[in-house]
């Protein structure tokens, strides 16, 4: 049975770590992204089973 995926976005290196190596170590497949640019170009591009966002990430609030 194949792992299911997981994108992570978030800004936070060191959260972003640590969510990152819990999942992995739990078995799952990990998608990360640093920007909401990064993880909108992932989530267009990448297939994942869920999505895990930071809503207060800094950018441009329109694209």
């Amino acid at each position: 049975m194949e792992a299911k995926r997981i994108l992570v976005i978030e800004d936070d290196s060191a959260i972003r770590r640590g969510i990152v190596d819990a999942l992995q170590f739990t078995g799952y497949g990990v998608l990360q992204a640093a920007t909401g640019i990064e993880g909108m170009t992932q989530a267009l591009r990448a297939a994942f089973d869920l999505l895990l966002l930071d809503l207060i990430l800094p950018g441009p609030e329109r694209l």
